[in-house]
């Protein structure tokens, strides 16, 4: 490995080992009780290492794909290849031929000035419907969002902001779908309906939330809100319109959907038996509750990639199932919230005698967080390992 490479990598391991310690520490800054000297180690140990591995697998097996000469490309081609990605079916084959013409080009400076005249040229594509009737929908679209405001704000008054940019960043999707001239591809209905079905739960979560405690919107500041819109509405983008660099396989899909519905229901499982358990419970799902987590995005990923016999699926399995476990385990957090606090006072994660409302903030830390990160952490892995297993010999694959 060249210095440059081991550079690189340590600098990957070590952004990704500060970035934890540093979002740990708030965790544990936020909480009443400081955690036991074990399980801060533990807590801090397992993530860490988790990245190091995934990041080092990752890494080398790109670079053994560079070095065989396999989806070897440089960031001009990266980025014109990301433009075309883009276009509607129709435009397509001009994009390929735009491909085609930058592997004839030479020199650095030559091939960045090729790659960004063209993707200026994919920007400024008319749609097939002419700018009228794109300026018509955007028009359109900005009325609904205008209104969202105060009907929803009447409504529900700690939603108001998360609504306003929820139903901003949908109808931009729209108005990008409307643009591109381009249905919407759902090569995997069962999974996109389950995603949305997702979505609409952790809304309806919320909304329950807010109207049984009003008072506890102060915890769903305007910074929040914005961000579960983003989360939530980034999940209906990935599952509705299939990016074209996720892949476009049918059983990776499948198989991150299952996972993700595995995760929630463990996360239900967990707090439901986390008390007490009966000692039968305890014993025979013990083990399962313990290994779920992992094995959640660990097993499709793997599963996926040596199906596949590449790195691609197995990452759109990882996507799937975060996607999926993501308004899921946000919809089962907030009634538990409910719940446990009517019990003891305590939030769902067993911080002692906290407002109802701070379930709002730890909802969004660990259910659209941390549980998302260390989950896609452990599906890295399984992708690579299930990648190099599926290669054939001397293949880079």
């Amino acid at each position: 490995m060249s210095r440059e490479r081991r550079r690189f990598e340590a600098a990957v391991v070590r952004g990704g080992v500060v970035a934890w310690v540093a979002v740990y520490a708030v965790i544990v800054a936020r909480s009443d009780e400081p955690p036991a000297p074990e399980g801060a180690v533990l807590q801090l140990g397992v993530p860490s290492l988790l990245w190091v591995l995934a990041a080092r697998l990752l890494l080398r097996h790109r670079w053994s794909r560079a070095d065989s000469g396999t989806g070897a490309t440089d960031p001009p081609a990266r980025l014109l290849a990301a433009a075309v990605a883009a276009l509607p079916d129709r435009r397509q084959e001009w994009g390929r031929a735009m491909l085609g013409e930058l592997a004839e080009v030479q020199g650095r400076s030559a091939r960045w000035r090729f790659a960004l005249s063209s993707a200026r040229a994919v920007l400024w594509l008319p749609p097939a419907g002419g700018w009228p009737a794109l300026a018509l929908v955007t028009a359109v679209v900005g009325a609904a969002v205008v209104a969202t405001g105060p009907a929803v704000g009447a409504a529900v008054p700690g939603l108001q902001v998360f609504a306003v940019t929820f139903a901003a960043l949908v109808g931009a999707m729209v108005v990008l779908a409307v643009a591109r001239s381009s249905r919407p591809r759902l090569p995997v209905p069962a999974a996109t309906a389950l995603v949305t079905a997702g979505v609409a739960a952790a809304i309806a979560a919320a909304v329950g939330f807010l109207r049984r405690e009003p008072d506890a919107a102060e915890y769903l500041p305007p910074a929040a809100a914005v961000y579960l819109a983003a989360v939530l509405a980034g999940c209906l983008y990935v599952a509705v319109t299939s990016p074209r660099w996720l892949g476009d396989g049918r059983l990776a899909p499948h198989l991150g959907a299952v996972a993700g519905v595995g995760f929630a229901a463990w996360f239900l499982l967990v707090n439901r038996f986390g008390e007490e358990p009966p000692v039968v419970v305890a014993v025979l799902l013990g083990l399962v509750l313990a290994a779920t987590p992992g094995a959640a995005f660990f097993v499709p990923a793997y599963v996926a990639g040596r199906a596949g016999r590449s790195l691609r699926p197995g990452l759109q399995a990882v996507a799937w199932a975060a996607i999926v476990a993501m308004p899921l385990t946000y919809a089962v957090w907030l009634p538990e919230g409910l719940r446990r606090h009517a019990i003891d006072g305590r939030s769902l994660d067993g911080e002692v005698i906290v407002p109802v409302g701070t379930n709002l903030v730890d909802a969004m830390i660990f259910c659209l967080g941390i549980f998302p990160v260390i989950g896609v952490t452990f599906g890295l892995v399984g992708a690579v390992l299930g990648a190099r297993r599926a290669a054939p010999a001397g293949s880079g694959a």
